[in-house]
This record gives C-alpha cells, structure tokens and sequence, in this order.
C-alpha cells in the first residue's frame, strides 16, 4: 500500500528553500503556500529544471525550477565576476536540485534513495501520474521559481 506525504513532510522541503537562500545569498525567499497539482498537469517549468529521482521506500522525482536572471543572480553573489553562462546555470540548477534533495533525505529518512542531478533547459514538468505533486512556489529578489515534490512512499 503506497502512502501519501504529509504536510511535515512538505515542511522538510519548504525549509530546505529557505536555508537555501538565505545562506546563500543572506536575504529569504518568499515562499508561497504548497498547492497539490492534478497528477496528469504539465507543469510549466522555467528557464532551467534540476530533477532528481527518487527510489527506495520513496517513489518519484523531485525538481529545482528556475529562470536564468534568478540564477546568474545567484551565482554573481557568490563571486562569479564574469557574466554567468549556460554551463554556469546548468551546474547551479544541479546543485540546488541535490542540495534540496540531500536535506530531504534527512528529513524523510535513508531509505530515500537519491539520483545524480539530470540538469535541463526549457523542460515541463511532467508528473509521474501516481500521485497528485506538490507545488511549492518561490520569489526571490523579484525572480519567481518552484520546487515539485513528487513523491510516495511505497
């Protein structure tokens, strides 16, 4: 019998977001109440998508969506003096996609079994269609991004 996440479950992830941004840039991201997608939704993704995938006693994926100007801004606050480039973004959308999925893992247990990073450009999201995912929107310096929790427990 497969289990739904609950919402200490979606606290973990919140909470990953916000340490995120503030120890890397200082300042919080604004994040917005988790809504449940319908599980056949194309979610619209930005510019950027980090998507790990998730095995174990947890079955799904999970993502890091983001537009580049938020990205480049990230990476300028932590010293990149050149313009930020592609290859930039697409190494920064995969660290924070793991960096999510990593303190997840703690949150939800070692049975969550995490994959590299798969790091894409200009991707919608599209769930895995067993449960309904959660959206979990975010605003950063005026830059709008989402975490998509995908995930049960098996």
């Amino acid at each position: 019998m497969t289990q739904k996440l609950q919402e200490s479950d979606i606290r973990a992830f919140v909470d990953s977001v916000c340490h995120f941004f503030q120890h890397s840039s200082g300042e919080m991201a604004d994040v917005r109440s988790a809504y449940l997608a319908e599980p056949s939704e194309l979610l619209q993704g930005y510019d950027f998508t980090g998507i790990v995938d998730v095995s174990g006693n947890w079955r799904g994926a999970l993502y890091f969506s983001a537009p580049g100007a938020m990205l480049d801004q990230l990476l300028r606050d932590a010293g990149v003096s050149a313009e930020p480039g592609y290859e930039q973004q697409l190494d920064l959308i995969g660290e924070i996609a793991n960096m999510f999925s990593g303190r997840a893992r703690k949150a939800l247990g070692h049975e969550l079994e995490i994959s590299v990073p798969r790091r894409c450009r200009g991707v919608a999201i599209r769930p895995s269609g067993v449960s309904r995912p959660y959206v979990i929107p975010l605003k950063w310096r005026g830059h709008a991004a989402q975490v998509v929790v995908d995930l049960q427990r098996v």
